[in-house]
């Protein structure tokens, strides 16, 4: 192979042979006259050089692999002289907390580097071939890229030591310059972050996730009208009422009062049990709230029997049908629902006086906190936090008068 592509660099010495038996026998021989290990691997050319894949055990991944970690105080000048950057602690913790609760978790290849060339007894003649690499007990495999995932399961195994017995792919780069090697940790970092859209559609293993893709499928009012993978509507995007994440957000506040990332990271552990509670009262307070909208209710017949409704027209209209207008909803609905001891009608009263405040972006109501003159006549939906707030406070004292019922 190193003799066909003299231009490819390569992380081995390939020593090509007519058989597998042959490739095993010169692998084996070669491996006892220097006390060495034998690995099943494969052989194939990527970027111009030739790369080793492996399968090792977390066992043998924890022992063979090397760093050269940067420290944050130490090296603040020299850190491009290491190969690895700075260690994260709470990535590290992160990363361990996933494998520690999650039964059927996932982990991406790793990366070494390997300054000396593998001996590799290989057959095979396709761009890819199968070779037994004999490994010395003093090779160096330095991590390029995953060392906070060993570093986790270092961690995780003390708790979970049968976590060893499970196996990762790793990827074995030839390079000895330096420049190179941070090249290849970049390249690979280079994956876009998956966007929280698409993070709430798929991410069962997170409670919020898993309740706000369940209310998608099976809530009449969302179903088919949530985009799940757009991370914000286009203006005139008339099929959509909104994003995946959007909707995700209104439901923490449903549920917890709250969408800050602290606080729905602290529920996001919940038993089956629990979750299933918190499915059907979602349901039951967005379904109640579009039985006594004027807007919502449009959305009580499913999108396959509906006709006209322009969801873009809606959201120019309404506050309701923009994400500020559901995290305002949302919040309301948590005092209503989990905050006091109403019973039954008088939730449904609540809600019903909620629904009916006016959502228009001329009623008043709004103008001083989510709403603002643009300068040409049109009120202009305030995007924040703040703007909620504000809302929120008005939102609860309107209701309180209209009902005679203390929220707070």
């Amino acid at each position: 192979m190193t003799e066909e592509h003299p231009q490819k660099r390569s992380s081995a010495e390939i020593i090509m042979l007519p058989t597998q038996q042959d490739a095993i026998n010169q692998a084996f021989t070669d491996a006892a006259t220097c006390g060495a290990r034998v690995f099943q691997c494969h052989v194939y050319e990527q970027g111009q050089r030739v790369h080793l894949a492996f399968c090792l055990s977390f066992e043998q991944l924890l022992e063979m692999a090397k760093f050269q970690t940067a420290d944050k105080k130490k090296n603040r000048a020299n850190a491009e002289d290491l190969i690895n950057r700075p260690l994260v602690p709470n990535h590290v913790n992160e990363i361990a907390k996933y494998l520690l609760e999650t039964d059927n978790y996932i982990l991406p290849s790793f990366i070494f580097n390997c300054k000396t060339p593998i001996k590799v007894f290989a057959f095979g003649s396709g761009v890819m071939q199968f070779g037994y690499a004999v490994l010395p007990s003093n090779v160096e495999l330095y991590v390029t890229d995953g060392q906070h995932r060993i570093k986790a399961i270092e961690k995780a195994v003390k708790e979970k030591p049968e976590l060893l017995k499970d196996s990762a792919t790793v990827l074995v780069v030839q390079e000895d310059d330096i420049d190179q090697i941070h090249q290849d940790f970049a390249d690979c970092a280079k994956n876009k972050p998956i966007p929280q859209t698409l993070l709430a559609t798929f991410d069962v293993s997170d409670a919020l996730s898993k309740l706000t893709r369940d209310i998608s499928k099976d809530l009449v009012i969302f179903a088919g009208r949530i985009d799940k993978i757009s991370q914000k509507l286009n203006e005139k995007d008339s099929e959509y009422l909104f994003t995946m994440n959007q909707l995700r957000l209104g439901i923490a506040e449903l549920l917890f009062g709250s969408s800050q990332k602290t606080v729905i990271e602290s529920r996001k552990n919940q038993n089956r049990e629990h979750l299933k509670s918190l499915l059907e009262q979602a349901k039951y307070f967005y379904l109640e709230f579009a039985k006594h909208n004027d807007g919502w209710s449009l959305m009580l017949t499913p999108k396959s029997q509906t006709t006209n409704l322009d969801f873009s027209k809606l959201r120019k209209e309404r506050i309701d049908f923009n994400s500020v207008g559901l995290q305002l909803v949302s919040r309301v609905g948590h005092l209503i629902l989990f905050e006091n001891n109403f019973n039954e009608d008088q939730r449904n009263f609540l809600i019903k006086t909620l629904a009916d405040l006016g959502y228009k972006r001329t009623t008043s109501l709004w103008g001083s906190n989510l709403l603002m003159d643009d300068g040409n006549g049109n009120m202009k939906i305030i995007n924040n936090a703040t703007a909620v707030n504000k809302a929120f406070r008005i939102a609860v004292s309107e209701i309180e008068n209209q009902t005679g019922l203390l929220l707070k």
